[in-house]
């Protein structure tokens, strides 16, 4: 499966105002619920906390990776957020995030640690992350992230 595959348009939020690390993770949880991936945002909410005092999933590079095995969900499903002016995360390079990403996994799977690096390893292009940035709408986000997996041809590790 590619990281392509677990992505929709109607769960990714371009060009978001948003103003701290708290509202990032309120949007991210919004658009999972939206995309019928989950059904109690609360409880979503309390284990993405839960994960977060654990260590911040803040990558560097202005990128942060929420990711947790939700009790709720039924697959794995990435939910996206680019924020214009970028928001104070807690990066290790003092940065502000630009772009977000939540992976919520199936509970007692650790399929959700696997995508994550897919998708840490399809991000490790500078370039590439500011494309995904730049992205005017929902269709050329997925369209650059698509091309990057074929050009790279990642094999999926799932």
């Amino acid at each position: 499966m590619t990281i392509r595959e677990l992505l929709s348009e109607n769960m990714i939020e371009i060009g978001a105002a948003l103003y701290s690390k708290d509202e990032a993770l309120d949007e991210l949880i919004r658009l999972q619920k939206q995309g019928g991936m989950i059904h109690n945002p609360g409880a979503l909410k309390r284990e993405i906390i839960r994960r977060e005092k654990a260590g911040n999933s803040a990558a560097g590079c202005r990128i942060a990776i929420p990711d947790v095995a939700h009790s709720g969900s039924a697959k794995t499903a990435i939910s996206v957020v680019t924020v214009k002016d970028g928001i104070e995360y807690g990066a290790p390079d003092k940065r502000r995030v630009k772009l977000l990403f939540m992976i919520a996994g199936k509970s007692g799977s650790d399929e959700h640690q696997r995508v994550k690096a897919q998708l840490q390893k399809l991000l490790s292009d500078p370039a590439f992350t500011a494309q995904l940035c730049a992205a005017q709408d929902q269709k050329e986000f997925l369209s650059l992230i698509e091309y990057k997996e074929k050009r790279n041809h990642t094999p999926s590790p799932l």
